[in-house]
């Protein structure tokens, strides 16, 4: 771990070094003057002052810009707000926060947020996976903008001539910032984390998988949640439902009724295999449906009441494992089938994230993912047309964004050998990143580190009828970071299953499931059908 620039001066040396250093260890009793605990007015005053004097501070490549005492508000602690900028090139800079409590509510730990999408802001992804409030446990809070500005986090046009601020997107900037934020704690706090998490969701759980790959060093616990593996992967599908749906005039595509009937379709057939009718498929294992069941007589469009065979086509790409047409790093050919159940979900169905509310490129998620990342990932041109791009033409260019920008790499060795910690989790019900892909990863690291060997510092868990945001039918809020803490603290392996919750808007809870061990799945047993008591995990 690379060491913060105080090391450099003796404990009680300089005026500056006293700021820094000897008044923020007399919170933890060890001042430079005294081993008596000051009052706690002065203690704040002390805080309050240290804080202001970060600004203008260089830590690790970056330097503080900005620091604000931020009141207590609530189960929140007071908190000192340092906004930092690291300066890779002139095209890019890795903006970064550090949101650091008062000592007295410090818990010795950071927890280094992932990013969402293609970043461009810092953000919090927490409350919408984790019910544990990280800021009251006391947590230092980390995150960053991934080395460039831009609200509309689908807007990939930064890359476009500018290999920096790609490559710190898809792979520098979190260690970047790690190292920043370490230097960070050491000016306030005179010392260094006893621990250090990473909790990252969609591309946070990409960068998530990258830390234990490729900085193994840096922590002793990482949750991956919904990870996006390889953008390759995933954009190389896209394409083709893109293709499949709006070529031909948009013969392919799907509005809402059609969608609907597929749905229901499915779960006439498949969501009883669980013992209970519920709208939640949770024995996915089980479920064959054929949507050649619903094809129109003579395979022509005739309404809402069947798919004709370009719809079938379509709908073939998103629930099968395809061949990808450029193969990728760690022996990646395949694009397995996105996931089951919450088809028609508003918030994450196939509506809004494959299909869109029309047939146009720019009407779903993942129409607009892949178009950005086939013109300024990839080609390199503006002008690329979506619907008539063939990926083989450019082999080598996928080829060489995927080495920077994926998470395929089963061997964790060395992440596993310092004792570090995994928490792994996929929604099984997500229509924007494959889930498929994260159960294929997981059996990869077993098969390459063996069984036995993977137990040790790994847990996979999956949600049936959850999507990639969070929404669906299923129940997807756990408490998985404090899982992990437990296991990297005190040693205890995370239970087969969690407590996995649905919330409402006014903060009830409607719904509880085991959140199982993959390959487990929630049985109903019978009881109450709005209680986790009521199912048991299998695997049968």
């Amino acid at each position: 771990m690379k060491k913060g620039f105080l090391h450099r001066f003796d404990a009680c040396g300089s005026n500056l070094v006293r700021l820094l250093t000897c008044l923020p260890l007399a919170f933890s009793l060890v001042a430079c003057g005294g081993g008596s605990s000051p009052p706690a007015a002065s203690a704040q005053q002390a805080f309050q002052k240290t804080c202001a004097g970060l600004a203008g501070q260089t830590v690790g490549e970056g330097t503080i810009v900005s620091a604000a005492d931020v009141p207590a508000s609530g189960v929140v602690p007071e908190m000192c707000d340092a906004m930092g900028a690291i300066v890779s090139s002139p095209t890019s800079t890795i903006n970064f926060k550090v949101e650091l409590p008062i000592p007295s509510a410090w818990n010795k730990k950071m927890l280094q947020e992932g990013g969402g999408a293609f970043d461009g802001v810092i953000a919090d992804y927490l409350p919408a996976y984790e019910t544990g409030n990280v800021r009251q446990k006391g947590y230092v809070v980390v995150a960053d903008d991934s080395g460039h500005q831009d609200p509309n986090i689908t807007d990939l046009t930064f890359a476009l001539n500018n290999e920096t601020a790609f490559d710190n997107f898809a792979e520098l900037a979190i260690p970047r910032t790690y190292t920043a934020a370490q230097a960070t704690i050491k000016l306030m706090y005179g010392v260094a984390p006893t621990h250090n998490y990473f909790y990252g969701i969609s591309t946070g759980g990409r960068e998530a998988l990258q830390q234990a790959q490729r900085n193994p060093q840096n922590y002793d616990g990482i949750v991956a949640d919904v990870p996006v593996i390889d953008y390759g992967q995933v954009i190389q599908k896209g394409i083709a439902v893109q293709q499949a749906a709006l070529n031909s005039n948009g013969a392919g595509w799907l509005d809402a009724n059609k969608i609907q009937l597929y749905a229901n379709a499915q779960l006439a057939a498949c969501d009883g295999l669980d013992g209970l009718v519920d709208g939640i498929i949770s024995n996915v294992a089980a479920c064959h449906f054929d949507p050649t069941t619903l094809r129109c007589p003579g395979g022509t469009d005739a309404g809402d009441t069947c798919l004709s065979d370009a719809q079938l086509a379509t709908v073939k790409i998103l629930t099968t494992d395809t061949a990808l047409p450029v193969s990728l790093p760690n022996n990646l050919t395949v694009a397995p089938r996105w996931g089951i159940g919450a088809e028609t979900d508003a918030g994450g169905g196939w509506a809004a994230e494959q299909l869109g509310a029309a047939p146009q490129p720019d009407m779903s998620a993942l129409g607009i993912f892949s178009d950005q990342y086939v013109k300024y990932g990839i080609t390199g041109n503006p002008a690329t047309n979506l619907l008539t791009y063939d990926a083989t033409q450019d082999a080598a260019q996928w080829q060489a964004t995927s080495d920077k920008v994926n998470a395929t790499n089963p061997d964790m060795t060395s992440f596993a050998a310092r004792g570090g910690k995994l928490i792994l989790y996929s929604s099984l019900s997500d229509q924007l990143n494959e889930p498929f892909e994260t159960i294929d990863y997981y059996n990869e690291v077993a098969q390459t580190m063996g069984q036995s060997e993977t137990d040790s510092f790994l847990r996979f868990y999956t949600a049936p009828g959850v999507t990639h945001g969070g929404t669906g039918p299923g129940a997807g809020l756990a408490d998985r970071l404090g899982a992990l803490e437990n296991w990297v603290e005190n040693g205890v392996t995370p239970p087969d299953q969690l407590l996995a919750s649905k919330v409402a808007q006014d903060g009830s809870v409607v719904l509880t499931r085991p959140m199982c061990r993959y390959p487990d799945w929630p049985k109903y047993n019978g009881g109450d059908v709005n209680s986790a008591s009521s199912f048991t995990c299998v695997n049968q």
